[in-house]
């Protein structure tokens, strides 16, 4: 795509230091305007090929991709041509050869592009699953050492929420830290404890919703608090105070 713009660039040099009576103002504005819409398509032709190398450095070379640029390289050089041969803005017109480029330069980028997001999402896809904060706060036990964990996993979880919003990796070291953000959100969620003897989780239910019996506080419930939560967290008060008069 940059021969085009180098071909665009002489013949403005050209024509402003010879002055050529035959060529107005108009025509310059014209190749200017030409020069910065080819120039948007190789712009986004090479960001998307910086990041089509992060996910899979091969897929340039696959070949609906390759067809795709051989026909772009083919129109440009026809407009390279026109232009070298002294040809004036307006001739890239003729046969809607301008069109039939750009529309070629836009189509090839866009099958760029949706072949790097499709490989990227697999990618994403093949780390493995992540749970969201909300569904392991549903399942775990509240106890402090759960609620710690799950503020770190908060922490992580939006972290990586802000690198796969992303269509496509914003680095080339996204996927290496994505991969790390993912092993220590599996690592956080095997250390929430979600399951305990149903004495305990009666106790706990209990102690929710607003107070646990004293006869729920049994030896096994007891000896799990001491295990796995802070026993001293807990106080015994009486469910209701009695007033004399």
């Amino acid at each position: 795509m940059s021969t085009l713009i180098q071909s665009c660039s002489q013949l403005r040099a050209g024509l402003q230091k010879a002055k050529v009576a035959n060529q107005t103002r108009q025509e310059i504005s014209a190749l200017q305007q030409r020069m910065r819409e080819w120039g948007q398509h190789a712009t986004t032709r090479h960001a998307l090929a910086e990041k089509a190398r992060i996910v899979d450095p091969a897929l340039l070379e696959r070949e609906d991709i390759a067809q795709a640029d051989r026909s772009v390289k083919a129109l440009a050089e026809q407009a390279r041509q026109v232009l070298q041969a002294g040809g004036n803005v307006q001739d890239l017109a003729a046969d809607s050869l301008w069109t039939r480029l750009t529309n070629a330069a836009e189509s090839a980028n866009q099958r760029v592009q949706e072949a790097a997001r499709a490989q990227w999402r697999q990618f994403v896809e093949n780390l493995g699953h992540v749970d969201s904060p909300s569904v392991l706060e549903g399942r775990m036990l509240k106890t402090p050492a759960n609620e710690a964990l799950l503020a770190t996993y908060k922490q992580q979880h939006a972290r990586y929420q802000a690198a796969v919003r992303n269509d496509l990796p914003t680095s080339a070291a996204t996927q290496e830290e994505l991969a790390k953000a993912v092993a220590v959100l599996q690592g956080l969620c095997e250390q929430l404890k979600g399951t305990a003897p149903d004495a305990v989780r009666l106790f706990l239910k209990a102690i929710e919703t607003g107070g646990a019996a004293l006869e729920l506080l049994t030896p096994e419930v007891m000896e799990w608090l001491r295990a796995n939560d802070d026993p001293a967290r807990f106080v015994i008060k009486p469910k209701a105070t009695q007033t004399w008069r």
